[in-house]
């Protein structure tokens, strides 16, 4: 027989061969590829051959090699075997194209770099620092640490040393770490920024880019912003109470000469000399300070004996001060919890989650932890031991962060990403939905579930699912997503996406700091004294309250009043005088020939000399004192605006560094407050003088 009609008739062997055979067992275990030139392994005796290995799909797969003899291969049962039969399993999961690569570095060998660094620097080992720089960053991207904030320190003083030395170039290199050490801190970008005007190849566009960086690195830092926001805070309260102050001393103070005319008209001391009531008068007006009362007692004394001379605008603006005043402290509180951070437990969550810690503050702070711990202390050093390699320790963290904040969906996707980590596919999957369930109106934890399953369905080759599932993480936290994944890097910290503690859940921390009732206290014993535990909140309305009763006593009172010519009392027990102008200037400018022309000469030029003294009294405070010379003039709501805006930027450059600031203080606070702070005072200045100038001008 040819060749040809050979190879014809066993193609057609194996095709009737093909057609008796039966259906294949169903397929349990998932394929592997095999290499062609493995031996098989003989069956064991009296078992059914298991089925082919899938060799390559091709056009030549089912052509014998030329040469190579046909190996027998025993047909598969036409039945299956008796016993259960195994249903296909719940998620299939055939080997990915690159397994995870778990964290293979650690905080020991980050810092061996970092000294090791600084060794070759010290040394003049170019190559060798270089090196070293390369594997320390390379630690800190591979451990998730995203600021390592004393290091770059380090660095930032190294580059005012470089500078001070001309050595712009060192110094542009010493800023280009410190700022990839720390990126969320200020002062590294402005190192840049002064490092880059220095160099040949920077300038001003490129260091006000830099200046740009590190006003956005600020406010997305917590700690800067808040200390910003408790400099504005205090900067404003204090200017308030200042100008509260002078609202209600200046009026009072200019109407005290009628209180003392009036107070000589008293029933106890009428026939006392009018000396004697005077001084008898400004000892009950001191009485307050003697008996240590504060000044704001002080203030609603003389507000209180001055209060029938007032005008309405006064009254009313000497009535919004004192309530600003009462209310000082409780507005001290408030601001205060809005501001601190420092030093209390949102800024330790704060740096454990954006910072790091070493093995040694990690372990010292799981050994503190109590059985109050909150939730989001524990998610965070969960996060920490994840981000270590320490899945197990990471798990109980998490999984205790979970019993203390059921609700919490961030926890369940850290959960998901360690038993991802873990290979418990199903145990991830589980979580990333309950993390979407929990979430509501959470895009950044929907998005992070949704982003880490699609990374789930890679693995499990469900690619229709994975692309949905993408996309909706892009739709829901894109910005957030965006640099912290990878599809390429399959480091344990880099390809799955893990969630901080939100930043509110953060910031809920420092409710329990003390703090805010510390500086409510301070603020108390400030403005109150010895008795600063009074309730304060109802002695204020009461006092508002005897005040505007007062008013309706007024016209039963009859308190004189001042002659709009020459500023004497004008009294209706001592003259008669009932208009505006005293018994004098009634005989002298309304009523003809009363007077001789020597006394009415004499009169005229008392008017002169106190309208010239009015109006360079006020004049005086107003350059020196910004808004006070329009309180002495019947322009409270001027005068106080005035005031207040000066004492503001005035209070800015005087707590210049911060009253609250960070550990690591930028050296531009005192220049950049003084910058802003004293053109802006100062044109409120100008325009307070220029106001009253024009108010006194005839």
């Amino acid at each position: 027989m040819t060749p040809r009609g050979a190879q014809a008739l066993v193609a057609l062997a194996a095709v009737l061969a093909l057609a008796r055979s039966g259906p294949a067992a169903a397929q349990v275990v998932a394929p592997r590829l095999v290499d062609e030139d493995e031996p098989e392994e003989p069956a064991p005796p009296k078992t059914p051959a298991p089925a082919p290995p899938l060799g390559p799909v091709g056009p030549s797969a089912g052509a014998p090699t030329p040469g190579a003899a046909a190996s027998p291969v025993a047909p598969p049962p036409s039945s299956p075997p008796p016993g259960p039969v195994l249903g296909p399993p719940s998620l299939p999961s055939p080997e990915p194209a690159r397994r995870l690569l778990p964290v293979q570095t650690s905080w020991a060998k980050l810092m061996d770099a970092w000294a090791g660094r600084r060794s070759a620097l010290r040394e003049g080992d170019p190559a060798g620092a270089e090196a070293a720089q390369k594997v320390l960053l390379a630690a800190q991207r591979e451990l998730g640490i995203e600021n390592l904030l004393p290091l770059s320190a380090a660095e930032v003083r190294a580059v005012s040393r470089a500078l001070s030395s001309n050595l712009p170039a060192e110094a542009l290199g010493r800023a280009e770490v410190a700022v990839s050490l720390a990126p969320d801190w200020p002062e590294a970008h402005l190192a840049r920024g002064r490092a880059l005007l220095a160099s040949q190849g920077g300038g001003l566009a490129a260091a006000l880019g830099a200046v740009a960086d590190a006003v956005a690195a600020a406010w997305r830092d917590p700690q800067s912003v808040r200390a910003f926001l408790g400099d504005v805070l205090a900067a404003l309260l204090a200017a308030a109470c200042l100008s509260s102050l002078f609202s209600v001393l200046w009026p009072s103070v200019v109407r005290l000469p009628l209180f003392l005319h009036d107070f000589h008209h008293l029933p106890l001391v009428s026939a006392t000399a009018r000396v004697q009531a005077a001084f008898l008068a400004l000892v009950l007006l001191v009485t307050p300070i003697a008996l240590g009362l504060g000044p704001l007692a002080v203030a609603a004394t003389f507000l209180l004996v001055a209060w029938l001379y007032l005008s309405l605008s006064e009254r009313l603006m000497a009535s919004v001060a004192l309530i600003a005043l009462f209310a000082l402290p409780y507005l001290a509180e408030r601001a205060a919890a809005a501001t601190v951070w420092t030093g209390t437990l949102a800024d330790r969550v704060y740096q454990i989650e954006h910072g790091a810690l070493s093995d040694e503050e990690a372990a010292a702070e799981v050994k503190a932890l109590g059985p109050d711990a909150p939730a989001a202390l524990l998610a965070a050093l969960g996060r920490h031991m994840k981000r270590r390699g320490n899945l197990d320790a990471a798990l109980r963290l998490y999984r205790a962060a979970a019993e203390a904040d059921p609700r919490a969906a961030e926890i369940e996707v850290n959960i998901g990403n360690v038993l991802f980590l873990k290979d418990d596919l199903e145990g991830a999957r589980s979580a990333y939905l309950a993390a979407q369930d929990r979430a509501e109106g959470d895009l950044v934890a929907r998005g992070a579930a949704a982003y880490n399953l699609s990374k789930l369905f890679i693995r499990t080759a469900e690619m229709e699912k994975s692309s949905a599932a993408r996309a909706n993480a892009e739709l829901m936290a894109g910005p957030f997503l965006a640099g912290r994944g990878s599809d390429e890097d399959f480091s344990a910290n880099r390809y799955l996406v893990d969630v901080p503690v939100p930043a509110r859940k953060v910031a809920a921390l420092t409710a329990s700091d003390p703090a805010p009732a510390i500086v409510r206290a301070t603020v108390q014993r400030a403005l109150f004294g010895a008795v600063a535990g009074a309730p304060w909140a109802l002695t204020g309305l009461l006092l508002l309250a005897v005040l505007w009763g007062l008013s309706l006593f007024s016209a039963r009172l009859q308190p004189c009043r001042s002659c709009f010519r020459c500023g004497r009392p004008v009294c209706l027990r001592c003259d008669g005088a009932t208009g505006r102008s005293c018994g004098q200037c009634v005989n002298v400018f309304e009523k003809k020939g009363v007077v001789e022309a020597r006394d009415q000469l004499r009169k005229e030029r008392q008017v002169r000399v106190h309208a010239r003294r009015v109006r360079r009294a006020a004049r005086a405070l107003s350059v020196l004192l910004g808004g006070a010379g329009h309180l002495v003039t019947e322009a409270p709501v001027r005068g106080a605006i005035f005031t207040a805006g000066i004492a503001f930027f005035a209070f800015l450059v005087v707590f210049w560094p911060g009253v609250a600031p960070p550990p690591f203080p930028t050296a531009l606070a005192l220049p950049g407050k003084v910058l802003v702070a004293l053109p802006a005072g100062a044109a409120i200045w100008v325009l307070a003088v220029r106001d009253l100038f024009r108010r006194t001008g005839g």
